[in-house]
């Protein structure tokens, strides 16, 4: 029997399946080759000039044409600067010069020119010679010589080939035959050889002689063979290094921790580490014999195979808004003890807890601060996943590269500037300043059918090479001092590293402010940025350590935090990690006093406090209301101070008039303020630093406080409770609707509170006056219940009224009940009376249904199921003493009275002569008769 079909469901839609095969042949054999490397080591001839800095090298032999390729790299070129000029001499056949984007650059009346914007060009040399270049710039159809660059060392001859059959790989050895004819051995080559004729804008870098590698070996497909072959390269690389002529012979860091290292309490944050950790962290170390006995922090990074970073906390970025100084102690391990892979110096405003995400075995050459080491993507049809997407970003580094990652297996990092170890800046988070593809022309992507793009090369600015320049070998487990600066009015931030015991340094480096706030986003972040240091470990373990010096202070003076309520300190001494009753702790509404005393021993000068600088949480204290109570107080004596607040920082100036400690007293310093509201009991912390003059000359010292930890209790939540309806079954048109709830607060908030019915509004109020014991609300609606009204939140069946408090700190707390709701079938709207009045002269002499006296109204109410239209049958009866009034005797629009079908939920209206109509003639009974109708509704649906 075919069944009858109720419903019917359409599924549209198209389904498109793709199919690739897995594996691709091509050219269907199987591929071999073999490989021809000849690694040169030269001197790099290097110009810096108040316009520019230029960096001349060879990276290879090309057997096939018998030419050299060269490379000249460019930084810090000025905004002045309107084209760069390169000439060489006449006897030097100069080909096949290319810029960065592997543009071929003619030559125009001697000259190559370069648009500024150009980072780095390549060209081609017959012969073994050597390369000087003039290096010019353009400006107002003028040349300006800038200086000179040369190599003074010939590239290294390769004549090797290769049998594909044994795959191997000859290194050749490179020449050193230069410095032979300039008259003195490697050896006994002094600083003065090579620095002879230097001028400011124009200096040869010559301080590390020709380095050279001889090497033979199998290409074999066991990593561990080939990890070995790269470890016994750096070795044999590390021991001609040693075995060089160096201007510094002997010359090492600083044995022992340089006087004047410093306490950094509470400046910096915990490592952040990726892998092991090792024995990374920071040490507060107490050792009379050590810094003249002054305990000072020691920071460390160490361990294999990791990734490190440690950054200041928020409340010591650095501020671009005024000149800093800094000075770092960094002792980079010892060579012989381990292998790190280097270590930055960073800033940036990522995050307190920065740290690439590049944190494969692959990616050791990252330094803990830049990104991946290629572009690559998942599948052939995903998009392409660049390098920086890893690094930390807003970010500028200054690295310290202590290990060499050019060996072309996707280790290409400094490809461009292989020596190590070198100190450089770059942009990790900037993929065009920070990275250059390599292998594959300008373009990070790979093929249509690839999932590997261009190994990533770092674009090193400011190179600088160390060994030779500030030590024989910088990994000779003593200190040396990196100094940064930055100058506010000027808006230059420089940087060197210095050997503290010989004085020799780096050439300072300056990172344009242009690129430096870029990168930092200080617009957006008041100016402030983090910094720190971050570092990466391969498969051996490498350390790194930190000591941080400062202009001196008095140490004999002392400076001590508090906070307190109501005169008693809620500060946590033990600074728990978690909250327990038995702690003390503020209240959100409780009015906090902030205080700092400082005290200056007897002996000692008295001091003039210029400024009190404290940090609060602006998350945590609410800096949005006036500072109450500036005060400062010697014994009896106050002072009324004025106070400066950051809302974006918590940073509060105060400033007191002729504010004077002298020896043996004591200050307190203080102001009130209110926390925020909380929704948890949360930590916070108070720190100071306090500037002074002593009197009598005027010498400036500063103070910083260790900042000290308190809880604020968190706000709690109202309550809410007993919601009723005053019925649980109502129905519909008959019922008005009551109901009725609780609730308390125990901070006496202000309660704002809603009332939905199934889940629309019907009461929404702003202001509840809160207590910590119940309050009653009671409710009404001010009419019936009434389904049929526009947008009633009623429904037939089960209904839910919802109540919610809110008071603007926590979640709103919500409490339902459940009633039910009957439709209603009965009329609405009835004529109740209706009335015939007519003399014997106006009727006929047959029986005429005739009009009433009245208008008429019908509506007939069902809410029983609103969801369809419908129509009910009302019987219509009459009933009276008079056959005058019986049910024959009516008609109704036209038919005999008795069922009738109505509309439902529809108001219907007649005229007198309409509807109910009563037939009379000029027979009818004289007088007044009356009768009742009845209308009764047959429910039929």
């Amino acid at each position: 029997m075919k069944k009858s079909v109720l419903y019917k469901i359409f599924i549209t839609g198209l389904v498109t399946v793709l199919i690739v095969p897995v594996n691709m042949l091509i050219g269907g054999n199987n591929l071999s080759y073999a490989e021809e490397t000849a690694t040169v080591q030269l001197n790099a001839g290097e110009l810096l000039s108040s316009k520019l800095n230029a960096y001349l090298s060879s990276t290879s032999y090309d057997r096939n044409v018998d030419e050299w390729l060269w490379s000249i790299q460019f930084t810090n070129v000025q905004s002045d600067v309107e084209k760069i000029g390169i000439s060489f001499s006449e006897n030097q056949e100069v080909s096949n010069m290319k810029g960065s984007n592997g543009v071929i650059i003619s030559q125009k009346e001697g000259f190559f020119e370069l648009d500024p914007g150009e980072s780095k060009v390549e060209f081609h040399t017959k012969e073994r010679s050597s390369v000087t270049a003039d290096i010019y710039q353009f400006k107002d159809s003028k040349k300006i010589r800038l200086g000179t660059l040369k190599n003074t060392n010939r590239p290294a001859e390769s004549k090797s080939t290769t049998k594909a059959s044994e795959n191997t790989t000859n290194v050749m050895p490179s020449s050193s035959d230069k410095l032979e004819e300039s008259g003195k051995s490697s050896d006994s080559m002094t600083r003065d050889d090579v620095q002879k004729n230097s001028s400011t804008d124009e200096k040869i870098n010559a301080n590390v002689a020709s380095e050279s590698i001889t090497d033979t070996t199998k290409k074999v497909d066991s990593s561990d063979t080939q990890n070995s072959v790269q470890e016994n390269t750096r070795a044999k690389m590390n021991t001609s290094r040693a075995s060089l002529g160096s201007p510094l012979t002997g010359n090492t860091g600083n044995p022992e921790v340089p006087k004047g290292a410093i306490l950094l309490e509470g400046v910096f944050g915990n490592i952040n580490s990726a892998g092991n950790k090792g024995s990374s962290g920071v040490n507060n170390i107490y050792n009379p014999n050590v810094n003249n006995g002054v305990p000072y922090s020691e920071i460390s990074l160490s361990g294999s195979k990791n990734w490190l970073s440690i950054w200041s906390k928020d409340q010591y970025r650095m501020d671009f808004s005024n000149s800093f100084h800094g000075r770092t102690y960094i002792n980079f391990g010892n060579a012989a003890n381990g292998d790190a892979d280097g270590l930055a110096f960073v800033m940036q405003n990522a995050s307190s807890t920065a740290l690439t995400t590049a944190n494969s075995s692959d990616d050791g050459q990252n330094l803990g601060v830049y990104g991946g080491t290629k572009a690559w993507r998942s599948s052939i049809f995903s998009s392409w996943v660049t390098p920086e997407t890893y690094a930390i970003k807003k970010s500028v580094a200054i690295e310290f590269d202590l290990y060499s990652n050019s060996d072309g297996r996707g280790h290409d990092y400094d490809k461009d500037n292989p020596q190590t170890p070198h100190m450089a800046y770059s942009f990790p988070s900037n993929l065009s300043k920070g990275y250059r593809p390599q292998g594959n022309g300008d373009k990070w992507e790979g093929g249509a059918l690839s999932t590997n793009g261009a190994d990533a090369v770092i674009r090193h600015n400011g190179f600088r090479l160390l060994n030779g320049v500030v030590g024989d070998n910088i990994r000779d487990n003593t200190w040396y001092e990196f100094r940064y600066d930055f100058d506010q009015p000027t808006h230059t931030f420089s940087y060197y590293l210095k050997n503290p015991i010989t004085g020799a340094q780096t050439q300072p480096v300056t990172i344009p402010w242009a690129d430096l706030s870029a990168e930092l986003n200080l617009s957006d972040s008041n100016n402030m940025a983090y910094w720190g240091f971050t570092g990466a470990n391969g498969a051996a373990s490498g350390q790194v350590k930190f000591v941080f010096t400062q202009v001196p202070v008095d140490l004999s003076a002392k400076i001590e935090n508090d906070v307190l309520n109501l005169g008693k300190s809620v500060v946590d001494i033990e600074d728990h990690d978690t909250y327990n009753p038995q702690l003390p702790a503020a209240q959100d509404s409780d009015l906090l006093t902030f205080q700092t005393r400082f005290t200056v021993s007897e002996g000692e000068a008295a001091l003039k406090i210029n400024e009190w600088k404290s940090y609060v949480s602006p998350v945590d204290i609410d800096l949005t209301k006036t500072v109450k109570n500036v005060i400062a107080q010697i014994g009896a004596k106050k002072y009324t101070g004025t106070a400066t607040v950051n809302r974006e920082t918590g940073e509060i100036k105060t400033t007191f008039s002729n504010l004077e400690v002298h020896p043996g007293e004591d200050v307190y310093m203080s102001y009130e303020l209110n926390p925020t509201k909380h929704t948890e009991t949360k930590k916070t912390h108070f720190s100071s630093h306090v500037t002074t003059e002593e009197v009598g000359n005027k010498t400036v010292n500063d103070f910083l406080s260790q900042q000290v930890p308190f809880w604020i209790k968190g706000n709690q939540a109202p309550i809410l409770s007993e919601l009723t309806t005053d019925k649980k079954e109502y129905t519909d048109y008959l019922d008005s609707f009551h109901y009725s709830f609780k609730y308390r607060d125990a901070d006496r908030d202000k309660l704002s509170y809603a009332v939905k019915i199934n889940g629309k509004t019907i009461n929404d109020q702003t202001v509840l006056d809160s207590d910590i014991s119940d309050q009653l609300f009671e409710g009404t609606l001010d009419s019936n219940i009434n389904l049929l009204a526009t947008n009633t939140p009623f429904v037939v069946g089960i209904n839910t009224i919802s109540v919610s408090i809110n008071d603007g700190i926590h979640p709103a707390e919500t409490m339902e009940s459940k009633f039910i709701l009957n439709g209603y079938l009965g009329f609405e709207e009835l004529t109740q009376d209706y009335s015939w009045k007519y003399s014997r002269t106006e009727l006929s002499d047959t029986k005429t249904p005739m009009s009433r006296q009245e208008k008429m109204k019908i509506k007939i109410r069902d809410t029983r199921n609103l969801k369809k239209e419908s129509f009910i049958r009302v019987k219509m009866e009459a009933k009276s003493a008079s056959k005058a009034l019986l049910s024959d005797q009516f008609t109704f629009n036209n038919q005999s009275l008795g069922e009738t079908e109505f509309p439902v939920n529809k108001e219907l209206n007649y005229d007198k002569d309409a509807g109910l109509l009563l037939k009379l003639d000029n027979t009818s009974e004289i007088g007044t008769v009356s009768g009742k109708l009845v209308w009764t509704i047959i429910d039929a649906p």
